[in-house]
């Protein structure tokens, strides 16, 4: 990951959770290099974490000419080391494989994002982990009703028993976009329900730039960056037995700037009560800035005003990333 990257993800985790700041140090470790790599990967494009911190994903999209990869890292005590090396075994062309990844609580099960497999059909994988080997769990996982090029796979997010998958499509249907929802049972993965796009959209919204989930997977956020000439959104869905439906309207943080690309990125709070938007081209200078959402008696309100650095600078971007606590 990028310096400029690793900024933007600390000052998004600092706005999320402003009360981190001050109260807890964190001692630097080496940076983490991958081993086993084909040329430049890009690695840390995108990054998980199991809820206990010890095991982490980062995936390399730009692996071996756009194929792809993504490595496992663990930790024990204050020491990261390199667990594993994973590639698709049925990717098709170059699809960039990497684009995004999520891992379930206990770091057992991770899903990758490969946006351009195929003709940018796109794709997600799945992989579980058995003792300290990786393998792939099944064939990958592509949505059905997808039109044209939906590039699914662009984001995706696990529920925290890695059960139920959320996987992004931006540029589905002209670049409406829309998430698809897998659950697992017994190792085997099906799609639940149609794709999932959200009403209300303006134009070519881009929906599933983003998605996150709650704990149980019960919660589903999606992003749609492109939303209304840039000024973006988010809509929320919800389950109930083995349907979903969107609660409420879309989401929109207030006293924003024209060209904001709210729901850039998105994270809920493992009860899925509490969703961070982040918006990283708001204040007409790209200085960027974060909402804070939260649900009561299944209605979505804002909490307090947009966050930002009152000494942020031009193109801080601050939002590029966000994360809540689990």
């Amino acid at each position: 990951m990028s310096s400029r990257l690793r900024l933007r993800f600390v000052a998004a985790m600092l706005l999320a959770n402003s009360s981190l700041y001050g109260q807890f140090f964190f001692p630097q470790s080496s940076k983490l290099t991958a081993t086993g790599g084909i040329g430049a990967g890009s690695v840390g494009w995108s990054v998980a974490l199991s809820s206990d911190g010890t095991t982490a994903i980062a995936g390399a999209p730009t692996d071996n000419g756009n194929v792809g990869a993504a490595y496992v890292y663990t930790r024990s005590g204050n020491t990261w080391t390199q667990q594993a090396r994973i590639t698709a075994a049925d990717g098709s062309g170059a699809p960039s494989f990497g684009t995004s990844v999520a891992i379930s609580a206990d770091g057992n099960t991770a899903a990758v994002g490969g946006p351009f497999d195929g003709t940018q059909t796109g794709a997600a994988f799945i992989f579980t982990r058995n003792g300290s080997t990786w393998t792939q769990q099944g064939a990958k996982l592509i949505g059905s009703g997808a039109t044209g090029a939906a590039q699914q796979g662009t984001s995706v997010a696990l529920s925290s028993d890695g059960n139920t998958l959320a996987i992004g499509g931006k540029t589905d249907n002209t670049n409406a976009g829309a998430v698809w929802v897998f659950t697992r049972s017994s190792g085997a993965w099906t799609q639940q329900g149609t794709k999932l796009t959200g009403t209300g959209a303006v134009g070519s919204a881009r929906q599933g730039s983003s998605v996150a989930l709650s704990g149980d997977g019960n919660t589903l956020a999606c992003g749609g960056p492109m939303d209304n000439a840039e000024a973006g959104a988010i809509w929320i869905f919800t389950r109930s037995s083995n349907s979903w439906s969107q609660q409420g309207s879309k989401l929109k943080g207030s006293a924003a700037g024209t060209v904001t690309d709210q729901g850039f990125s998105i994270s809920l709070s493992g009860d899925g009560n509490t969703l961070v938007d982040g918006a990283p081209f708001d204040g007409g200078t790209n200085t960027g800035a974060a909402w804070v959402f939260t649900r009561s008696s299944g209605v979505w309100t804002q909490f307090g005003s947009a966050l930002s650095f009152a000494s942020a600078s031009s193109d801080a971007e601050l939002g590029y990333s966000v994360a809540t606590n689990s």
